[in-house]
């Protein structure tokens, strides 16, 4: 019969955490003695946490939002939502923090991972010492499992060859079903099992919410063949709502014509719900526009039609997502394991204006020039279709944080102020209730270990652990007025600070043109003053008027910069420059030249040899089994960006395909033979003239003998977006080559293979 846990039992455990991780910080010492291993048996209630991605907090509907989300509605009635709880600004930033019970920097991944630079807050080497929370539950008798997104990881590592200490199975997960990046395409991810790349499912429709979705039933009902009452610890962190913006037809079909009111409308709706249901003060204004953001009814017709679409499309991704989550809790409820499970959803920062003014028929557009609405009509009528890699204009953005200012990538409230939901039928006896304390990213982890009665762990793979620096929320569960995350909170993400004390926030206003990447300024912008309490929208700036509690606060903000390894503060493009330097010296290191033995997979594109930039002279030994096969030398990208060197029905072809998804291809007339041969590319490459197309020279070899030569001119990108990964013998996710299968295995043995990009034009240039 399972244990009930009372709301006293559950405040004294997370009083009693609380006070050990702040004692063990004054000490500056793990606790002493090791906990007993707590038996399974115990029944203590699973944990279920659903991480969703760049979701505002006027984006979901039990937090006044327009897009129709009932299943985070449902846990929102079986519980509690939080209105003031606050993220870091930033995806990898952001997961660090949530799973480890640490401040982001602290565990070295103040920004995003794949702008690692080489210092302790930010290089996205996670301590050993700064265990998961789920290798805490782990040893706790929990069985746990990741789904999804996996981006907190440093570059090397993305690859088949290791090491994995910072895969989801090296930081307390029994198993992994998800991606290695940012975001995926939802159509054609690119999929991970445990450590292992493997293809989608082959089914009609697939979508990877839906898959995210069967793959956790499965994981959830697998615990039978063992011990079916062992508990679960579920990381459902699904690539919804982060673009690409993707959902079935059907399900766009459902919002037609509900956003033509525009941004400007919908923000005001949304206030006015937001007011009703108490999750903002009366008399709550709206944050003023970006300078540079449009009013809705300045905007030509064909604009609105186009931004309408863009929205319909990010409602239907979510709404399906939320579907697909519905699934999960109705298994839990039919396997009658519902009521002792603690439900946790929530997002990673807020609403993304990455999209910039106009939106991104292809997210990976984002480094080149500005994308027009002219340049986006053109795939308004498949916008989250398979083919398109969308993200929407950024007025959806502002109106998806109503009523506060700015958005991801920024350290005002629209970039850290999220939804939390929490609910836990057998142990919160609140039912559809508001919680206003302000709680912090870093009080997930903490939160979950004491409501599940498991102590941190005083070793995690034998190495001993610095506490945690979040603070449980158990006492928020039972009374509105209990104490949340006290004392001053720091935030800060490439220049945009901040410090949140007793309701009010310092803040400043340094990069908040997120979909620009070459920023680069100073540190000197004043610190605002804002009021939250009275005002989160953050209108009025009371600096000039509070003078003495803004050096206050700014002081106990550079206090806590030293503490969690915040300085040095930089620039996001110092990042570039820093990767740039990198790939310099591994390219002089390997004088020029790449050698794989055999088959090789996922190799991220900063450790990846650079066939996006330079021209190459290729090498490789082939052993086919039969004729006639279509499958990859080598990849890299996919169908809307990405560079590939195949076997078309046997014939040796080189494909190139920019972001808009158009292809070039260079191929032999006669397929190979059966049987022992070499095969080599010659690519060279010319310079680019004023449109971006570069000229090419391009010549196929078998047995030394050409088989294909061609000149033409392509604009081939510099970048083919966050996901995409170089392959061997095999093209993961959306295939470079039309009608390929992802996964399809070589038809025989690759070996030999060699890349030299020394005298055959191109800079080399890598971006991140």
């Amino acid at each position: 019969m399972a244990v009930r846990c009372t709301i006293a039992a559950i405040v004294l455990a997370g009083t009693m955490l609380s006070s050990g991780v702040a004692s063990a910080q004054q000490q500056g010492a793990a606790p002493a003695a090791a906990p007993a291993r707590v038996p399974a048996r115990e029944q203590r209630p699973n944990v279920l946490v659903w991480l969703m991605d760049d979701v505002g907090f006027a984006q979901v509907s039990s937090y006044g939002g327009l897009v129709q989300t009932p299943n985070i509605d449902r846990v929102a009635a079986m519980g509690l939502r939080y209105s003031n709880y606050h993220t870091a600004p930033i995806c990898s930033a952001s997961r660090a923090a949530l799973l480890t019970g640490r401040m982001p920097h602290s565990v070295h991944i103040g920004g995003h991972a794949t702008a690692a630079r080489d210092f302790p807050g930010y290089d996205a080497h996670i301590p050993a010492g700064a265990g998961t929370v789920a290798a805490n539950l782990h040893a706790g008798g929990y069985v746990t499992y990741a789904l999804g997104k996996w981006d907190h990881l440093p570059n090397a590592d993305v690859s088949t060859a290791g090491p994995f200490n910072y895969w989801a199975t090296g930081q307390g997960f029994d198993r992994f079903y998800g991606f290695l990046s940012a975001d995926t395409d939802n159509w054609e991810p690119q999929l991970v099992r445990d450590v292992t790349p493997i293809g989608r499912q082959q089914v009609p429709g697939y979508h990877l919410s839906a898959d995210m979705a069967d793959q956790a039933i499965a994981m959830i009902r697998s615990r039978g063949a063992a011990d079916p009452q062992r508990p679960f610890f579920m990381y459902w962190a699904t690539g919804a709502a982060h673009a690409p913006h993707h959902a079935p037809a059907d399900w766009i079909a459902r919002y037609k014509g509900k956003f033509d009111q525009g941004w400007d409308s919908m923000r005001e709706t949304i206030l006015r719900e937001q007011i009703r249901k108490g999750l903002m003060p009366k008399g709550t204004r709206l944050a003023q526009l970006p300078d540079t953001m449009p009013r809705w009814d300045s905007l030509s017709a064909d604009d609105k039609q186009l931004y309408a679409r863009q929205m319909e499309v990010f409602a239907a991704s979510l709404s399906y997502a939320d579907a697909q989550f519905g699934r999960v809790l109705d298994a839990l409820e039919a396997s009658g394991e519902l009521a002792n499970t603690i439900v946790v959803i929530t997002s990673d920062n807020g609403a993304s204006a990455e999209g910039g003014p106009s939106g991104l028929y292809n997210e990976a557009a984002v480094t080149g020039r500005s994308l027009t609405a002219a340049d986006n009509r053109a795939f308004i009528d498949r916008w989250g279709a398979p083919g398109t890699y969308p993200h929407y204009a950024y007025g959806w953005a502002v109106a998806g944080n109503t009523p506060f200012r700015y958005y991801k990538q920024t350290t005002h409230e629209g970039g850290t102020r999220v939804p939390l939901v929490i609910a836990w039928p057998q142990g919160i006896a609140a039912r559809g209730e508001l919680r206003n304390q302000f709680a912090h990213v870093s009080d997930i982890a903490p939160t979950l270990l004491a409501a599940a009665g498991v102590p941190l762990a005083p070793t995690v793979n034998d190495v001993p652990q610095i506490p945690m620096e979040g603070q449980s929320l158990t006492a928020t569960f039972a009374s509105p007025e209990a104490p949340g995350h006290g004392g001053p909170q720091y935030v800060e993400l490439y220049g945009n600070k901040g410090l949140w004390q007793d309701g009010w926030q310092i803040v400043t206003s340094h990069r908040y043109r997120t979909w620009d990447w070459q920023t680069a300024k100073t540190f000197d912008e004043p610190w605002e003053l804002y009021d939250l309490s009275r005002n989160p929208g953050q209108t009025t700036n009371l600096a000039a008027k509070y003078p003495e509690r803004v050096s206050a606060m700014a002081a106990e903000f550079n206090a806590q910069a030293q503490r969690y390894n915040v300085y040095p503060i930089h620039n996001l493009s110092d990042t570039a420059a820093e990767s740039a330097r990198r790939a310099a010296d591994d390219f002089a290191r390997r004088g020029g030249k790449w050698h794989y033995a055999g088959p090789t997979s996922n190799l991220a594109s900063m450790i990846a040899p650079p066939v996006n930039t330079r021209g190459f002279a290729m090498t490789a030994k082939l052993d086919l089994a039969a004729a006639g096969a279509t499958a990859p030398i080598f990849s890299m990208g996919g169908r809307m960006g990405g560079i590939g060197f195949y076997l078309s029905d046997g014939r040796p072809t080189l494909v190139m395909n920019d972001l808009g998804g158009r292809s070039v291809t260079v191929a032999a007339t006669e397929a190979l033979a059966p049987g022992a041969q070499d095969i080599a590319l010659d690519l060279r490459r010319g310079q680019p003239d004023a449109s971006g197309a570069t000229p090419f020279e391009i010549t196929i070899r078998s047995h030394g003998q050409a088989v294909a030569q061609e000149k033409l001119s392509f604009a081939l990108p510099a970048y083919f977006g966050i996901p995409e990964t170089f392959d061997l013998a095999a093209d993961w996710g959306s295939p470079v080559l039309a009608g390929y299968r992802s996964g399809t295995p070589f038809p025989g043995k690759l070996s030999d293979v060699n890349f030299d990009f020394n005298g055959w034009g191109g800079d080399g240039l890598r971006i991140h």
